[in-house]
């Protein structure tokens, strides 16, 4: 199984993952230099970096216009698709609209995309059985396409329920044992677990 790190700029810790490749998006690159941790590659438009910054980062760059229709982390997302599992850090940091906009990049267009942070992770749920641990304290599921959902060993479990798009009570479940099943019979969905309060 392959999978890559992005780490972004907003990332204050780069995660030590064994096994994966480490790619920069724009000034995230220095994080994962400054940590002395492998880095394969760096992509973006670095606007926010001088030269000095710049020269700091000796792997492979591919470095874009500042003016684009791509945000970076699309950019470098893009160039891992093909990889198992692409671990997105610090992309639901800072801007609301570039949350939803990497949200919009897992539900859409890249399910291997998994976006990750130190209270959180969202990711995508294709049919097929899926088992979660519990490593969070809340669990959700959204409905990316209408679909029919089961959940055991949850606090509020479900057996081959319908879930319509417009629908929200599948928010903020919690598991009631060590890890839980999670059937998708139909459709797919956005599971999102956080440790937040």
């Amino acid at each position: 199984m392959t999978c890559a790190v992005l780490i972004t700029p907003l990332v204050d810790v780069v995660p030590k993952i064994k096994d994966c490749d480490y790619i920069g998006v724009d000034a995230g690159a220095l994080k994962i230099i400054d940590q002395k941790l492998p880095i394969k590659m760096a992509v973006g438009d670095f606007d926010s970096l001088n030269e000095e910054d710049l020269k700091r980062i000796t792997c492979p760059i591919e470095r874009h216009p500042i003016m684009k229709d791509e945000t970076d982390s699309e950019l470098a997302i893009r160039l891992c698709k093909d990889y198992d599992t692409i671990y997105l850090y610090g992309g639901m940091h800072g801007r609301i609209d570039h949350t939803i906009a990497n949200i919009r990049l897992a539900m859409y267009r890249f399910n291997n995309l998994v976006l990750i942070d130190d209270h959180q992770k969202i990711s995508v749920m294709n049919v097929g059985v899926h088992e979660i641990d519990n490593s969070y304290r809340h669990i959700s599921f959204y409905p990316i396409k209408e679909g029919v959902l089961s959940l055991s060993g949850f606090l509020y479990p479900l057996d081959s329920r319908r879930i319509h798009m417009e629908e929200i009570y599948t928010t903020s479940n919690s598991l009631v044992e060590d890890k839980g099943i999670i059937r998708v019979d139909e459709g797919s969905f956005l599971c999102v677990q956080t440790n937040w309060r």
